[in-house]
């Protein structure tokens, strides 16, 4: 009995899956205890009373920051009368280091700050 080419081609599919599945399930690490700071931020905050940009607002102070485990880091901006919008990663990467339960975000990413009413920086780590 000769072997159908789609039943051959089904079953090799479906091997290298597996065989793709176990790799991968090696290269996981879950987090259960995972932790969320929320840093929210009015024009009051973020302009200085000169109008510049308040450079304070970049330093975020999280002593339980594990040095060796990367935080995600989100900005959310929001113009007034208007939804909240992020930047997608395709267009540009968020740029900050951390380092003894200090995380510095780069002030490039707040790039229309000038514009904006309210800012959030949502951290999981």
């Amino acid at each position: 009995m000769k072997n159908h080419p789609l039943i051959l081609t089904c079953c090799a599919f479906l091997l290298i899956n597996c065989v793709f599945a176990q790799i991968n399930k090696k290269n996981i690490v879950e987090y259960k205890n995972l932790k969320k700071r929320v840093y929210n931020f009015t024009k009051i905050d973020f302009v200085t009373s000169e109008g510049e940009f308040n450079e304070s607002i970049c330093t975020l102070l999280i002593p339980d920051l594990v040095e060796d485990s990367p935080p995600y880091v989100a900005i959310y901006y929001k113009r007034d009368n208007s939804e909240w919008f992020t930047e997608s990663l395709y267009r540009k990467r968020l740029r900050f280091n951390f380092k003894d339960g200090v995380l510095k975000i780069d002030q490039s990413n707040f790039w229309d700050w000038f514009e904006i009413s309210e800012i959030k920086i949502v951290v999981i780590y």
